[in-house]
């Protein structure tokens, strides 16, 4: 069963050893990165490990955008080992509902890079609408309620 669980001392080196196929590379950043994108804004970061059972396949990280009441989806990604099986959506879910429950939050935005169509069609399938397109190299998407 997927679950989410927050990054402690006991499951970080888990977490900053998850990797993502070479092809992939440029759509996320590392769980080592974002960890320490995670440290510097702690109050508004919260960093997930995802598990499968007791295994971790992956990792999300949410960013709460004040001015804007809302919500950031930074990072997600399935370990190489584990994609294919439903993870990131399930994972994806359950922080969608993870961040409902506050209050303050009446939307969810995240970005994908252009050409990552798995995190283009994971988006679409869970309800979120492309924004405006800036020309870019990222999409940005948007989850309202």
């Amino acid at each position: 069963m997927i679950r989410l669980e927050k990054i402690t001392q006991e499951n970080f080196d888990e977490c900053i050893n998850l990797k993502v196929a070479e092809e992939q590379k440029d759509f996320v950043s590392s769980p080592t990165l974002s960890l320490a994108k995670a440290y510097i804004h702690y109050d508004v970061i919260s960093p997930f490990a995802i598990y499968n059972d007791d295994i971790i396949v992956g990792f999300i990280m949410l960013r709460y955008n004040e001015g804007y009441n809302s919500y950031f989806i930074w990072q997600l990604m399935i370990d190489e080992k584990y994609q294919s099986k439903g993870y990131g959506k399930q994972a994806t879910k359950l922080a969608i509902e993870w961040m409902k429950k506050d209050e303050r939050c009446k939307e969810i935005v995240t970005t994908y890079k252009k050409g990552n169509n798995c995190a283009r069609d994971l988006y679409l399938k869970l309800g979120f609408e492309h924004m405006e397109d800036f020309g870019d190299d990222e999409m940005d998407m948007v989850l309202r309620w």
